[in-house]
């Protein structure tokens, strides 16, 4: 593989499959703007992160096409190579787009692609979690945006196994479809070194980013370069309450609704205390495991293109 000093890694089946008929259709486009470039596209869950180590030994900028776990992937990849300096830019063309609305990233090509050529390089904070992974085994892996556990890894189980047809709907249908046969979730949380608390739960959230599930605001005050961790608890709502209040995630006050609780964190360890039914983990979009969890965040560690 010759690598040029702009390499895109490409989902092709991100966005139920937009991403690649859109590169079809933009690839000479963006080579018009941004000249020559080097590309791969990604074979299957994971692929992204070895392809990215490996072009982060040649290339100075890698940009991303597809959703947050291809940017995520992607992250992974470049830590693992080492390399600090290669620069990560994102052309916004996936279902969710989650961690692009936190970048401030356009879903409109040209404006992606003037940020890809203009924007400055800033060093961004980047979370790891330790986990239990689907094949019950202990294992640990990086994300950018958010993981959490709870209906929010239910919800993410069950649009994965969907088409995404309907790009970052397909989430609302999603959480509709759980809306009313999620059971809360009790659990064993401590944040950093305080005694630990018992919750019972909606979601926990330990985000990076600001936004999950398609738009959703669930950290309104997080910064992606402050070196925390910022926790969003959305706590035992019944149903009536969970029809009521989910509409204020849309919205940036979700931290003003009852039964919500925040925190501030470098470090945050979830245990499950529900007996045979532990919590499903999100990872960037991805369902990932179950808890136990332990997230801790790694300050700029990598550089996004803004």
């Amino acid at each position: 593989m010759s690598y040029e000093p702009i390499h895109f890694i490409i989902n092709p089946t991100s966005g139920g499959g937009s991403c690649g008929k859109t590169w079809a259709q933009a690839r000479q486009f963006i080579e018009s703007t941004l000249g020559n470039f080097s590309f791969e596209f990604t074979g299957g869950k994971g692929h992204g992160i070895e392809l990215a180590r490996r072009a982060a030994d040649k290339a100075k900028k890698i940009i991303a096409i597809g959703g947050d776990g291809t940017i995520s992937e992607i992250v992974s990849g470049i830590i693992q190579s080492g390399n600090k300096n290669v620069e990560i830019g994102v052309l916004n063309l996936g279902t969710g787009g989650d961690f692009c609305r936190t970048l401030k990233i356009s879903s409109n090509i040209n404006k992606g692609l003037d940020k890809l050529k203009n924007g400055n390089a800033t060093q961004t904070d980047v979370g790891c979690i330790t986990y239990i992974n689907n094949n019950d085994k202990k294992e640990e892996r990086y994300f950018i945006n958010i993981a959490g556990c709870g209906m929010a890894g239910e919800v993410v189980r069950t649009i994965n196994k969907s088409k995404k047809m309907f790009g970052s709907f397909s989430y609302y249908l999603s959480s509709v479809q759980n809306l009313f046969s999620y059971a809360n979730k009790k659990v064993l949380i401590k944040i950093d070194d305080e005694e630990p608390k018992e919750f019972v739960a909606v979601t926990v959230a330990v985000c990076n980013g600001k936004y999950f599930g398609g738009g959703m605001q669930i950290s309104p005050n997080s910064e992606i370069n402050d070196g925390l961790l910022n926790i969003t608890i959305i706590e035992d709502w019944n149903i009536l309450e969970k029809i009521i209040y989910s509409s204020k995630l849309y919205g940036n006050n979700i931290l003003s609704v009852p039964k919500v609780s925040s925190f501030v964190a470098k470090k945050i360890e979830i245990q499950n205390l529900g007996g045979d039914s532990p919590a499903f983990i999100d990872s960037d979009g991805e369902d990932i495991g179950v808890i136990p969890m332990t997230v801790k965040i790694i300050p700029g560690a990598v550089k996004f293109i803004l």
